[in-house]
């Protein structure tokens, strides 16, 4: 897949995700970038929000970088690209209740809910044997690079 391909079924992902997660309401800038611009280099999304302003910038890692990541992502679900953008997108509406201190418990909540619900929404498309509203054209690394 070309990037601009990529990049297109990305913010097609982000905009069917924004409405299921009733986030319609933020302003949310997409932007793939390599693995230089992220501020986490072992990541393939972070988030940046404004909960006051209600906007956000969700970096994602350009597909060309994967194989520079380390095997722990290369090999997990960390790698898939569903669920990382349901998760930084579910982190806009637990930004109010993040603790500085303990970010460990905010994060494993929010993994468990993104990877469950992006299991419920592939296993549904499945199911019914038709196309979801977006290709899940995101999953694991397959085809990207």
């Amino acid at each position: 897949m070309d990037d601009e391909s990529f990049e297109l079924e990305l913010r097609k992902q982000l905009a069917y995700w924004q409405r299921v997660l009733y986030l319609q309401d933020w302003t949310v800038e997409l932007r793939v970038v390599r693995q230089w611009e992220m501020t986490d280099n072992q990541t393939l999304a972070q988030c940046e929000n404004h909960v006051q302003r209600k906007d956000a910038i969700i970096y994602v890692l350009n597909p060309h970088d994967l194989p520079g990541l380390s095997s722990r992502f290369l090999n997990g679900e960390e790698c898939d690209y569903d669920i990382s953008l349901v998760h930084e997108l579910l982190h806009l509406h637990f930004a109010p209740f993040r603790n500085e201190n303990d970010t460990t418990a905010h994060e494993q909540v929010i993994n468990a809910i993104s990877r469950g619900m992006v299991k419920v929404w592939r296993n549904k498309d499945n199911e019914n044997g038709s196309d979801a509203l977006c290709v899940p054209v995101m999953g694991k690394t397959e085809g990207y690079l």
